[in-house]
């Protein structure tokens, strides 16, 4: 009977201990876009540019004074009719991506979709539009657009 009880209660402190050693302190991302607005001014036809590209063609985006996006694509698909989609890789980090894609609508009017994102940094951009319907890059978290997977 003791050594049954002994048995137990070191199975029963194992399984307590585990998930402490399991745990893993959070990395510190950094914001590579600390020093940018939270909002800048998007183009329509600095996207619309973006589609002429070809792969492994070297583009130069210009957005604002302040805000140039640069790198060489290396995917332009069209995956239906009316939907096109274009990766960009940076040319100041290979890991971060533009990817931006352009649905026409069935009025024929264009719609822009993209986010600017890396995994390694805590902030991105996302494209949307304004009250006006004007496109902007709003800065978001990485955190909340590709969650750490905890498994």
């Amino acid at each position: 009977m003791t050594l049954l009880r002994k048995s137990f209660f070191v199975a029963l402190i194992t399984l307590i201990a585990a998930p402490a050693f399991s745990q893993s302190s959070p990395t510190v991302k950094p914001a590579i876009y600390a020093s940018y607005p939270n909002s800048i001014n998007g183009s329509s036809s600095e996207f619309a540019s973006a589609f002429n590209a070809t792969e492994g063609q070297h583009i130069v985006l210009t957005f604002s004074d302040n805000f140039k996006f640069s790198g060489t694509v290396i995917s332009n698909v069209v995956k239906y009719s009316n939907l096109q989609s274009v990766v960009i890789r940076s040319d100041e980090s290979s890991n971060t991506i533009f990817h931006l894609s352009k649905q026409t609508n069935a009025d024929n009017s264009v719609s822009y979709v993209g986010r600017i994102i890396n995994k390694e940094a805590s902030d991105g951009y996302e494209i949307k539009t304004d009250m006006s319907g004007n496109y902007i890059f709003q800065k978001s978290e990485t955190e909340k657009v590709m969650p750490e997977c905890k498994q």
